[in-house]
């Protein structure tokens, strides 16, 4: 498995479930439960953990029962009840991470290049180190270095849009509130306490959801808040905020500490004109906000010879279907199902598996961009409560995914 993340560890639980021998190459030296923030507990999601021995109570997640669409002063403009549950992705991580033994995680491992003859592929490192299987799965991320080896010409598309993303513990954003202001925060929380709030600016979209705090605690008043806030910016825009101090241009990912300070502090402010209070409330008190160039990307192929490609190393999804970590379980667990079904041709499996995931994958971007149309329309939104009902997808998930087994 190259890359460490979510999806080669789902691959690596998966595969040892069927009798295979595994090895997991991070190149990242460091531990990755820092990273992601807000995620939807999907049935789909909890059911490939517990298939991979990583089962995740779901307890630990925010029960969530309304959709809440705000206006500019906050007030509520419409009210859905759609059960969803809350989770944040270290979670997630952490749990499938402790299913892998630790002798067969290799950190600090960069891949360069892969070949492969006959029946046997081998992984090229950093170093010139190699190692040498039977299936090499590239589970690199959108920036893939296996992928770009065998298609060197598909890359992550930008979208025209970004996502700022905030994250802040309930307790703070009361912890310097008094009289008048602490009335509203309480109010702001019983609002939003167990449910996602949506706020439609002329041409972009804020997303807040509760999500467990500090120890998993998803007691009400002690959870986090997660906002998610989608604004238009054209690609010269973009050079300017993916642009630190130093002149750097970062491209279509800049290090949080590295965003100017200049550049949060204008996003705060829009964020106090656009956005409702509790909202910009979020924002403010968000110590480090990550910023992210909203892509995608599509992979003509999955398979190549013994190497086979899962998760955003073969389709990135725009944020809007809420299913990256989804999509990179049910790839995994269609790797394992072919490669079990018949274990002495592993080229025969790998077609299957190509077969299944592209038409999930595609049905996947193709919804997300549809979705973000629908979401940032430049002229306002016309359907608010479809694209409330319909964000994350989950009739997609569920409909796609089982069509592809039939």
């Amino acid at each position: 498995m190259i890359g460490g993340s979510v999806g080669g560890l789902f691959a690596a639980c998966l595969l040892r479930e069927i009798g295979w021998d595994v090895a997991v190459f991070e190149k990242s030296a460091g531990d990755l439960s820092g990273r992601g923030a807000g995620l939807g507990l999907s049935s789909e999601l909890l059911a490939v953990m517990r298939r991979a021995g990583a089962e995740m109570n779901p307890a630990i997640g925010v029960p969530c029962t309304w959709l809440l669409q705000l206006d500019r002063s906050g007030a509520v403009l419409n009210r859905i009840e759609r059960p969803w549950t809350a989770g944040i992705w270290s979670r997630v991580y952490q749990t499938l991470r402790a299913a892998v033994p630790n002798a067969i995680v290799f950190p600090g491992r960069a891949i360069e290049r892969v070949t492969q003859g006959g029946a046997r592929v081998v992984a090229h490192f950093a170093g010139g180190e190699t190692e040498a299987g039977d299936l090499l799965v590239a589970c690199d991320g959108a920036l893939s270095t296996v992928r770009r080896q065998f298609l060197s010409d598909v890359e992550p598309r930008y979208a025209g849009y970004v996502a700022w993303r905030c994250l802040v513990e309930g307790q703070l954003l009361s912890a310097d509130a008094h009289g008048a202001s602490k009335t509203r925060v309480k109010r702001a929380h019983a609002l939003l306490s167990d449910a996602l709030a949506y706020s439609f600016p002329p041409g972009e979209m804020s997303l807040s959801m509760p999500i467990p705090g500090r120890g998993d605690d998803v007691r009400p008043g002690h959870r986090s808040y997660y906002v998610i806030w989608y604004r238009p910016v054209r690609p010269d825009q973009l050079r300017d905020l993916m642009t630190d101090q130093s002149g750097r241009d970062h491209g279509l990912a800049i290090p949080p500490p590295l965003i100017r300070a200049d550049v949060i502090a204008a996003m705060r402010r829009d964020a106090v004109a656009l956005l409702p209070p509790m909202i910009a409330d979020v924002i403010a008190r968000t110590e480090q906000p990550l910023l992210q160039a909203i892509t995608d990307l599509e992979a003509p192929r999955m398979a190549f010879g013994r190497v086979a490609l899962l998760g955003d190393a073969a389709f990135v999804a725009r944020p809007h279907v809420a299913a990256g970590i989804t999509k990179a379980a049910l790839d995994a667990a269609a790797l394992a199902e072919e490669l079990g079904a018949s274990p002495g041709d592993i080229s025969s499996a790998l077609a299957r598996y190509e077969a299944r995931r592209l038409t999930f994958g595609r049905a996947l971007v193709d919804y997300s961009r549809k979705l973000g149309a629908a979401s940032l329309a430049p002229d306002g939104i016309r359907d608010p409560e479809r694209v409330m009902r319909e964000y994350g997808a989950p009739h997609l998930v569920h409909d796609v995914e089982r069509a592809t087994r039939g």
